[in-house]
């Protein structure tokens, strides 16, 4: 029995470092998406290799620190040219976002290529810095890789409070004597510190994707920021680890695409199967939701069939009649009912059978009579109150507002349903 292939040491220096990335990437990224941030990363993110190539060209070094250094300097430049561009004109975000994106993309591809054209010596490798380039990662620099990164959770994390108030609520955090643009300034530096760190694992093109798919993956699983914070970090980590181990084991595949393809999966993955945001379970929901005011739909034709009189009988024909015929939803909610015994036949087994409702069933009718009648009267007095709490399923109007004995409508604090 052969053993397993040791893993060698220069996969687990990669694997420590992209993991500390990916792991920081998810967390400065929760914060920076929560608080609408991604494309201004983005734009960071394109500066980077200008940053790297300009600190080449004026240094002659090529070593890991110094042209993090110099990447830094250029997408913290590219930041505030973009701040200024939004203050000074009348350009809308997205515009000047692209514009800083692509001059400074454009600038880093013209230093490289003059570069290349010029030979300088040691210039070898550094048009690695589009897809990333873990390979030539030594213990040092992933240290080094990890330390930022830890450094900036730590910043957040000291600043957390804060950082959330002003990305769920700057009106009120400015209200309340906040400095708004200082703490919304440096969590922009975070995700651009964050954005550089990034530059060895995934690359100038792909490294946004670190700060952005594992906190918009994880928002899909939970309403909490603590919570958001360490889910985005650990799909960050698994994302980056299962990255690594995969081009380790495939010769010639890049590990930068196999993260971001990996965070991709598990986004996808949550996408569908998150319990409460999935797509399935938010189709499975309106299913219900129809399926219920089908079957309220029914009992109250049934109802208005059987008058004031508990024991009247009607036929299912009458009850699609009264229901506009032919609807096959209403064949489904019939069904429902009957299994559930809101509705019970008289006579079964005839042509027409008759049928009547149960106690149950009357009940749950006249209930439903009684919303609609109430979300009647508070949509005539109080529309602006009551409109946006209004849904298909309608929930009782108590737990929404509270109707006062004069008639008028006012609102209570409760939340809104989900």
């Amino acid at each position: 029995m052969s053993a397993a292939p040791a893993i060698s040491y220069n996969t687990l220096v990669v694997l420590f470092g992209v993991a500390a990335v990916g792991f920081g990437a998810g967390v400065i990224g929760s914060l920076g998406v929560l608080r609408k941030r991604a494309l201004a990363g983005d734009a960071a993110a394109h500066a980077t290799l200008a940053g790297v190539a300009g600190a080449f060209v004026l240094t002659g070094r090529r070593d890991l620190p110094t042209l993090l250094l110099g990447a830094l300097v250029a997408a913290v430049a590219a930041l505030g040219v973009l701040v200024l561009i939004r203050r000074q004109t009348r350009t809308r975000d997205d515009a000047a976002t692209a514009i800083v994106l692509g001059v400074s993309f454009g600038v880093g591809i013209v230093l490289l290529s003059g570069i290349t054209a010029r030979g300088l010596p040691g210039a070898g490798g550094l048009e690695q810095f589009l897809m990333g380039h873990t390979a030539a990662l030594t213990a040092g620099d992933a240290a080094l890789l990890a330390g930022i990164s830890a450094l900036a959770v730590g910043l957040l994390w000291l600043g957390l409070k804060e950082a959330t108030l002003v990305a769920f609520d700057p009106a009120f955090a400015a209200a309340s004597g906040w400095p708004v643009t200082a703490i919304d300034y440096a969590l922009i530096t975070l995700v651009a510190v964050m954005v550089v760190v990034g530059l060895p694992a995934a690359g100038a093109v792909l490294v946004t994707a670190l700060v952005v798919i594992p906190p918009v993956a994880a928002r899909l699983w939970t309403d909490r920021v603590t919570t958001l914070l360490v889910l985005a970090g650990i799909i960050g980590l698994v994302a980056a680890l299962v990255g690594v181990a995969a081009s380790a084991v495939v010769p010639r595949l890049a590990t930068g695409p196999m993260v971001v393809l990996v965070a991709a999966l598990i986004f996808g993955l949550s996408f569908l199967f998150s319990p409460r945001r999935g797509w399935l379970a938010r189709r499975s929901q309106e299913r219900s939701v129809e399926r219920a005011w089908n079957e309220g739909r029914t009992l109250s034709a049934a109802l208005a069939l059987a008058t004031d009189d508990p024991t009247a009988t009607f036929t299912r024909e009458a009850v699609a009649a009264r229901l506009g015929g032919g609807d096959p939803r209403v064949a489904g909610a019939w069904h429902a009912l009957a299994r559930r015994q809101a509705i019970m036949p008289v006579a079964d087994g005839a042509e027409h059978a008759r049928w009547r409702l149960t106690a149950s069933g009357g009940d749950e009718a006249g209930e439903r009579g009684r919303r609609l009648a109430a979300w009647d009267r508070i949509l005539a007095e109080s529309p602006e109150d009551a409109r946006s709490f209004l849904t298909i399923d309608l929930p009782a109007p108590e737990e929404v507002l509270d109707v006062s004995s004069t008639g008028s409508a006012r609102r209570v604090a409760v939340g809104r349903p989900s």
